[in-house]
């Protein structure tokens, strides 16, 4: 076990605790036992989710504005969290060109998009990881379920070039806990299917003497949950690259094309990473899927979306938005049971989910939708801002994170987000 002042980008990790072993360094919460958890306010985090085909908006934006009252069956997918959850509809993009197929939306956290340049501006994730991030081993995680294809680019930094979107939930989660699957004793490891955990128990055993109750219940539950994950990585890592064999019977196996393996996972990913201060801003894009395929459900989620208003295609449509939002939904409800310092890992996150296009259907790149859940929400409910910039809600973002600008983007002012 190390405690160790540890350099990062320009940052330093404080009286962080990690465990080594077998070339596996597993990073943990901090601890009050180890005097590592201060009165302090806790750090504020990012979690920004993206669905690039959008949201059927008649069955998730309330038609009233305020306070939430009857609400729509989509959005009732996310009624745990409905206290804590202001939505602003209708925003636009101005300075995004429509007509370019799905290219205007590698905009969409920027507000901005010119096909004559491969460079965008920067976009709102990367914005408050610089204002954020140096203090942590990486500034901020940009994962994609699926391809990452040319115009699937949402995240750019302040130089106007794209950051990386790890699309491999296995090479995520080497990348958190520092697994070289070509250093010899690892591949032992991994070859004998144990745990990485296996590697790092016997110190963890060994500290647990040194832990209060408290401590030693939120040990108990990070190793679960990183063991739980790890399981489902290797699980998706197998059946990723395989041949399905051609026979009358449907195998149900671990899909990359699944909303509950693959969009769950990267989730789950993006929870350690924010729960064990690896980051402090994680972006996930649930991008163009050709197919899905679900227990009960499958077909081609592009083309659903381009519905022509089609009866059965919407019907089909909802059912996938709806599993998409029911996992986000577990994935706020996770945060909310996970102690990071003094407070929930809920607490101390503000969540942004949006989509890149309005309507998928109509290739729209204006009437937005954004849902932010925050715990210091004052008035919760549905706000309709017709014809404002997205950039004047992310305006407002970066003031929550301490930004002292008064323009970001197209931005012709800042929302009071959290009023």
């Amino acid at each position: 076990m190390v405690d160790c002042n540890q350099v990062v980008r320009g940052g330093i990790i404080k009286r962080r605790t990690f465990f080594k072993g077998a070339g596996v360094t597993l990073l943990l919460p901090c601890m009050e036992s180890l005097g590592q958890v201060s009165e302090a306010d806790s750090p504020r985090r990012l979690l920004t989710i993206v669905n690039h085909l959008s949201f059927y908006q008649p069955d998730l934006i309330p038609q009233a504005d305020g306070t939430f009252g009857k609400t729509p069956p989509l959005l009732d997918e996310l009624s745990d969290h409905f206290n804590y959850l202001k939505i602003f509809s209708g925003l636009d993009n101005p300075a995004v060109q429509n007509g370019f197929g799905h290219s205007p939306c590698v905009g969409i956290l920027s507000g901005y998009f010119n096909k004559l340049h491969r460079k965008n501006r920067l976009s709102i994730d990367q914005a408050v990881a610089d204002l954020i991030g140096d203090s942590t081993r990486f500034k901020s995680l940009v994962f994609q379920a699926g391809e990452n294809l040319n115009f699937s680019q949402i995240s750019w930094d302040k130089h106007g070039l794209p950051v990386k979107q790890i699309d491999s939930p296995s090479k995520i989660f080497n990348l958190l806990f520092q697994v070289n699957e070509s250093e010899k004793t690892q591949q032992q490891v991994l070859a004998e299917d144990r745990s990485i955990l296996d590697a790092v128990l016997a110190q963890a055993k060994s500290m647990e003497k040194r832990l209060n109750a408290t401590d030693r219940a939120k040990m108990e539950e990070y190793l679960t949950s990183v063991r739980e994950v790890e399981q489902t990585v290797k699980r998706r890592a197998y059946w990723a690259d395989r041949v399905k064999p051609q026979v009358n019977y449907e195998l149900e196996d671990f899909d990359r094309k699944s909303v509950d393996d693959y969009v769950g996972t990267l989730l789950d990913l993006a929870v350690l990473a924010l729960e064990t201060d690896s980051t402090r801003a994680v972006t996930v894009q649930i991008p163009f899927w050709e197919g899905f395929k679900e227990r009960d459900l499958s077909g081609n989620y592009h083309d659903l979306s381009h519905h022509g208003q089609k009866p059965e295609k919407i019907e089909k449509l909802l059912r996938l938005e709806h599993r998409i939002l029911k996992r986000i939904n577990t994935t706020l409800n996770s945060m909310k049971q996970r102690t990071v310092g003094n407070s929930s890992l809920f607490d101390q996150t503000t969540t942004l989910l949006t989509a890149s296009m309005g309507s998928a259907n109509s290739h729209n790149f204006d009437d937005l939708p954004a849902l932010v859940f925050d715990s210091r929400m004052k008035t919760a409910g549905h706000w309709q801002k017709k014809d404002v910039p997205m950039s004047n809600l992310y305006l407002g973002l970066l003031q929550l994170f301490g930004a002292e600008l008064d323009r970001f983007g197209e931005s012709t002012g800042a929302f009071e987000v959290l009023s």
